[in-house]
């Protein structure tokens, strides 16, 4: 396998896993456990922005340093709006606090805001890469 196919097997396993985590989001929302779904909605996004990255030849290993390649790379070129980047923002603190966070709740209409936009910004983020 050369290294581009290794990379387009990556970049579709990446796909696959977003889309397995924003279904997991809506099951934990309807189970109702928000913070959960939080979670995974940040992880939907997550994978799709690593495959981005991937496809532009840059792996990164660390959520901080995916957080600021989106915003040097992908908003400051104009690559994608910055609202985007304020949604992944939110995302990204709200499943730190979901994790790392004692007697943290979220309650259910600010979860299915935040599945909402993981969505929208899911949809985003696929037209940015090439099919699979």
């Amino acid at each position: 396998m050369s290294p581009e196919e290794a990379r387009d097997d990556v970049i579709a396993w990446s796909v696959e896993r977003a889309r397995v985590r924003l279904a997991a989001a809506e099951r934990e929302l309807e189970a109702g456990v928000p913070h959960l779904a939080a979670d995974h909605a940040y992880y939907a996004c997550f994978h799709l922005l690593s495959a981005i990255f991937l496809q532009d030849g840059l792996t990164l290993k660390r959520h901080s340093a995916l957080r600021s390649a989106l915003h040097e790379r992908l908003i400051q070129t104009g690559r994608l709006d910055r609202r985007w980047g304020s949604i992944f923002d939110r995302l990204a603190e709200l499943r730190t606090k979901s994790v790392y966070a004692a007697l943290f709740a979220l309650d259910a209409a600010t979860g299915r805001t935040v599945v909402d936009d993981a969505t929208r910004l899911v949809a985003e983020l696929q037209r940015m890469l090439p099919p699979t």
